[in-house]
């Protein structure tokens, strides 16, 4: 018998009797471990409608699969836990970021972000290192809004890390990048949160006033209207710096909370040659 075959056969004697010990080490015969992704995956699965106007909805949204399960069902298997669910943050956001990286489902993209989201008073810089990559994915409103919460929390924890990175995305090509380089400046304007002055506000929507992208110009509306809550002054004189150069569509969002005179004088100004 060649010493080729002899050897493999004494392989596989030693796999079957080694194989199945806690080492570590599978046999030929077990069943291969699931990944998280696979975890999750198989999770979604028995929520799945694909059948519905919502998912239908959805994929008009986004370019990844989707299994139409509403966002109060994601919500409530998230909140049951999964495997992996005990283990450190170090751990889980490595977990947490492969299953972002990896997936092709847009409910399962959803899980990572409610993660990052439910730590959002506990950031930090190295979570910063990794989430800013993360915008590499988007490619719908939905996941850029969440995401989009998660930056503003780190910006206001860590501004001067955070900012810089904002600045660079104001004149990316990628119009989610410039979304996302002003929507988290202030995502909503409360007495509970910090933000930074007007002046490294305005001038990054100042660059967007003109942007293409109607999703960008959704976010140059809604950030001047909750710049307008917190700094009323300075805004409204940006507003009248610039109202010419407003598209209709961040000019809508924008005005929502003036007064009807102001909005009023601001369309006469608009119109005007």
């Amino acid at each position: 018998m060649p010493i080729i075959l002899i050897i493999e056969m004494i392989a596989r004697v030693l796999w079957k009797i080694f194989g199945t010990i806690s080492t570590g080490t599978m046999s030929p015969h077990s069943s291969p471990k699931k990944t998280s992704l696979q975890e999750i995956l198989h999770m979604l699965k028995p929520l799945a409608e694909p059948s519905t106007d919502y998912c239908a909805f959805r994929k008009k949204c986004t370019h990844y699969s989707c299994l139409g399960i509403r966002l109060p069902h994601l919500r409530a298997l998230y909140k049951k836990g999964f495997s992996f669910s005990d283990k450190p943050h170090e751990t889980q956001s490595k977990i947490w970021n492969t299953i972002w990286r990896e997936a092709l489902v847009h409910e399962a993209m959803h899980l990572p972000l409610f993660y990052f989201e439910e730590r959002k008073d506990k950031l930090t810089p190295k979570d910063w290192a990794m989430l800013k990559s993360w915008i590499s994915r988007i490619d719908g409103w939905e996941h850029s809004d969440m995401l989009s919460k998660i930056y503003s929390f780190l910006l206001e924890r860590f501004p001067k890390l955070v900012y810089p990175t904002l600045k660079k995305w104001n004149r990316s090509l990628n119009p989610w990048e410039r979304r996302n380089s002003i929507v988290p400046l202030i995502l909503y304007a409360s007495p509970k949160r910090k933000y930074l002055p007007p002046s490294k506000i305005l001038p990054l929507i100042k660059i967007l006033l003109k942007d293409p992208d109607p999703y960008v110009q959704k976010a140059v509306g809604w950030t001047l209207r909750e710049c307008h809550t917190l700094y009323a002054k300075e805004t409204l004189a940006f507003f009248h710096t610039h109202i010419r150069t407003f598209s209709a569509i961040a000019f809508s969002y924008a005005t929502e909370r003036l007064t009807l005179s102001e909005k009023q004088l601001l369309k006469q100004k608009r119109s005007s040659p």
